[in-house]
């Protein structure tokens, strides 16, 4: 875990600030997908979510459009069960995993996954969160890179910006709230603790967000008890190190929509 710089803090309180729930069956649609692309530095990014049980893909929302070598689709058919950050293996309370970190690149390069879908298009490390799972559907984020690698402050950043995303996609489903084991932050509870992270007392975010000093003390108050941290410190390690837990439990009844591309199995 690194120390967020103030540069960074701020891009993430700008994109909490805009980013809003889209709709059931778009709940984080592609301008989000860019907004977060751009703020971790990504060469791609897609938000998808499938349906456990026949992998039918109930949303997807790419970063922009883009053509898959030729082969790909059939590649992910045939070793998409070799991919170390496959949509089946973590749940939300894993956080940020980075692929890099996950596996060496000698053992990654042994992979038929990677001589088959990542190298034909290009792809060098994978960054990705889980935003909900059960036993009815599972929700992403993946975060691709070409020609370099993610590194620590991305995965941290996008760690504060996780819960958010969480609450995000619950609200568009059908105002559902994140469960208390997965914090379930408020916009500005989240706008406020990425600032208390960084170190800045309650006058300097109160200042910094146009709000009084009494109600920055309030929401970091708030943000704490969620979190179940008594200190800045330990913010920053629930934020951007949390345990494995529990999984998120409301089902989703959506009725499945059309594929339309993408890597959604990788």
């Amino acid at each position: 875990m690194g120390r967020l710089a103030e540069a960074d803090l701020r891009r993430i309180t700008r994109l909490l600030a805009m980013i809003e729930p889209g709709t059931a069956d778009d709940p984080l649609p592609t301008s989000a997908m860019v907004a977060i692309r751009d703020v971790i530095g990504a060469d791609e990014a897609e938000y998808f979510e499938f349906r456990r049980a026949d992998r039918a893909a109930l949303a997807h929302a790419p970063s922009h459009p883009w053509t898959d070598a030729p082969g790909t689709e059939e590649a992910l058919a045939a070793f998409g069960h070799q991919n170390p950050l496959g949509w089946r293996r973590f749940l939300p309370a894993d956080g940020p995993i980075r692929l890099s970190v996950r596996m060496s690149r000698r053992s990654i390069e042994r992979l038929d996954f990677y001589d088959t879908v990542m190298r034909p298009n290009g792809l060098t490390d994978s960054l990705k969160i889980w935003l909900h799972s059960d036993d009815v559907s599972v929700a992403c984020l993946h975060l691709w890179r070409k020609g370099s690698y993610f590194r620590q402050v991305d995965e941290d950043m996008l760690g504060v910006l996780h819960q958010h995303l969480v609450r995000v996609r619950a609200e568009a489903i059908g105002g559902e709230r994140a469960p208390r084991s997965e914090y379930g932050l408020t916009r500005r509870e989240a706008e406020v603790l990425t600032w208390a992270i960084r170190g800045d007392s309650d006058e300097a975010i109160a200042a910094r967000l146009g709000m009084a000093t009494a109600t920055a003390g309030k929401h970091l108050e708030h943000a704490f008890a969620k979190l179940g941290v008594h200190s800045r410190t330990e913010a920053l390690w629930r934020m951007t190190a949390a345990p494995r837990g529990a999984r998120g439990s409301v089902p989703s009844s959506r009725e499945p929509v059309p594929e339309d591309g993408g890597r959604l199995d990788a």
